[in-house]
């Protein structure tokens, strides 16, 4: 897990869930929840503290998933994770349900502890094509983002001139229209 360590995120149910399974986690990130996520967590857990950009991919790299429980609109880490070719398991809620599909990673249904323990034994880590995870990473990069819409508005302004209907006027304040 990587981000800020702040309730919302539900890292309590991630150290606690991988207390249970008895299996390394590691965290890295610092914030106002850090202390409590610490004392509850066991000795399998590990806290990096605050990583600068630069290091996270090779970070990622090494992980054998990465690990999202909290619900975000978006959430770039899960992106990030897979561009350095991890697989991701995600609540399923908020802009997981986009970013992590089939042969990307795992959704769980529920925030819980006992979801992500299922979530994370279900998961076959030797089954992942970091290719294929890489390649649905790159279907976020910013350059791509705006040359499809750049290209999208190109073709909407096309099929308005082609069918004959008027040019779109910007809308006048009511100062510029003298109102």
């Amino acid at each position: 897990m990587v981000g800020r360590l702040v309730p919302y995120r539900r890292l309590d149910l991630l150290v606690e869930a991988f207390n249970r399974l008895d299996r390394p986690l590691v965290i890295a990130g610092s914030g106002r929840d850090r202390e409590r996520l610490e004392a509850i967590a066991g000795p399998n857990v590990t806290f990096l503290g605050f990583v600068p950009d630069d290091q996270l991919p090779p970070l990622m790299a090494r992980a054998r998933a990465f690990m999202f429980p909290g619900e975000e609109d978006f959430g770039i880490a899960p992106i990030q994770a897979m561009a350095a070719g991890r697989p991701v398991i995600a609540f399923d809620a908020g802009g997981a349900r986009d970013t992590v599909v089939p042969g990307t990673g795992r959704l769980f249904k529920e925030q819980s502890v006992d979801a992500i323990v299922a979530a994370v034994e279900s998961f076959d880590t030797d089954a992942i094509d970091v290719g294929f995870i890489q390649a649905h990473a790159r279907n976020f990069d910013v350059k791509l983002f705006k040359q499809q819409m750049e290209d999208f508005i190109s073709r909407r302004l096309d099929e308005r001139q082609r069918s004959g209907q008027k040019q779109i006027q910007p809308a006048l304040s009511q100062q510029q229209s003298g109102g």
